[in-house]
């Protein structure tokens, strides 16, 4: 296991799931959300990771945004679904993933269908970490 490698790896990766968060806010504001708070919290948290990290960290709490993306039928567009998309969970502990499938879940959100549906559209850039 070549440890600098791994690190360099994790990098790049917490770097596009960064992107992965940015790129859907402009989405959110058309549907009428602005992820304001999220965004301060990115701010004090240094990142989307950290932000999503301090998010997860609350067991059985959801988040404004998560409740607003349910009211407007966009779950997909959570942090919660990110966290669990196969390319982004070595980003995040057990019992984070944990806890956002559970959030998912208990709102009846269809979460492996969708997690099928991602995976036949992955990102390109997959194959070039």
């Amino acid at each position: 296991m070549d440890t600098e490698r791994d690190a360099e790896w994790l990098a790049a990766l917490r770097v596009k799931f960064n992107e992965h968060v940015a790129e859907g806010i402009p989405r959110l504001r058309k549907l009428g959300y602005n992820p304001f708070q999220f965004l301060e919290m990115v701010e004090r948290y240094g990142d989307a990771v950290g932000a999503t990290r301090h998010l997860l960290a609350q067991p059985g709490h959801t988040s404004y945004g998560f409740r607003r993306l349910l009211e407007l039928g966009r779950l997909e567009d959570s942090v919660e679904f990110a966290v669990c998309l196969p390319w982004f969970t070595e980003l995040f502990r057990i019992s984070e993933i944990d806890e956002a499938r559970a959030r998912l879940l208990l709102h009846e959100f269809p979460l492996d269908a969708r997690i099928r549906a991602a995976a036949t559209n992955a990102p390109a850039w997959i194959s070039t970490l």
